[in-house]
């Protein structure tokens, strides 16, 4: 079932870059987390190398639900206390993870110089080592989330058919549009009784975004709620053969032969931090 996504996959070409993905909400308990942990799994299961980045900075949450416990994270390297092989966690074949610690807003205080070059040097490592780096991201409109976002390829955002989770969600778009002039949003619609309804919450949001910004919303799909995921996720093994099914129908439509562009992914991050 993974490989229906298999032809979108084989896309890149040896000479493109490393493509990065932000998973992020208005609100959090959407499943985001969840999310980014089976995209990863998914995209690594069909060939390529993945690196999830735990972006959920100081609330860092991925590592409990993979059972993990990390002795170094990302806040180590900048520190000066690890190395970068010393944070990054394999989790399986392609896939591995790094937990971030206490937030790249630790990093503003760092000198220019040094905060420029440790991040090249985690570039230099990240596109060395990994197709697609994927980032967990805190819910809400927080710095993190804004900063990671908007310097990403493909922005994913979650939600869920309650209204307070829908109406974060446009919160965040809206914001992300008008600040950082991000226009493509891919949205997935978790928690579904049907996929029926996933599509209507979807094209609500679409209205709004459409009236009131000028960001274009693309749907991936929706995700029935399954309470065998609660019980899957009390046992950290967050993996369950109808999620991931879904999930995979839903990456078909993601753009992942996406072509690099220039400033980059950290080139943009590191403007965020200064700015």
């Amino acid at each position: 079932m993974e490989t229906q996504a298999l032809h979108l996959m084989n896309l890149e070409s040896k000479d493109k870059k490393t493509g990065y993905i932000a998973v992020a909400s208005g609100k959090g308990g959407v499943g985001k987390t969840l999310i980014t942990i089976n995209m990863g799994r998914i995209i690594a299961k069909n060939g390529k190398r993945v690196l999830i980045v735990d972006g959920d900075l100081g609330l860092s949450n991925v590592h409990i639900m993979l059972g993990i416990t990390p002795s170094k994270n990302l806040y180590h390297f900048f520190m000066g206390e690890a190395t970068l092989e010393e944070i990054v966690v394999p989790i399986e074949e392609n896939l591995a993870f790094i937990s971030s610690g206490s937030g790249v807003r630790e990093l503003v205080n760092l000198p220019p110089s040094q905060l420029k070059n440790l991040i090249f040097r985690l570039q230099e490592y990240a596109e060395k080592n990994y197709q697609w780096v994927i980032f967990d991201t805190p819910p809400g409109i927080h710095f993190d989330t804004t900063a990671l976002v908007s310097s990403s390829h493909i922005p994913i955002i979650v939600t869920t058919p309650e209204p307070t989770a829908i109406a974060d969600a446009y919160g965040l778009i809206k914001v992300l549009n008008s600040d950082d002039k991000v226009k493509e949003f891919y949205i997935i619609v978790n928690k579904v009784q049907s996929h029926e309804e996933g599509a209507k919450v979807f094209e609500g949001i679409k209205v709004v975004c459409e009236k009131f910004t000028s960001a274009n919303a693309n749907y991936l799909g929706s995700i029935k709620y399954n309470p065998r995921i609660i019980r899957n996720i009390v046992n950290q093994s967050p993996f369950e053969e109808g999620f991931v099914r879904e999930l995979t129908n839903a990456l078909v439509r993601l753009p992942l032969n996406i072509k690099p562009y220039a400033p980059s992914f950290w080139e943009r991050l590191i403007s965020k931090l200064r700015r």
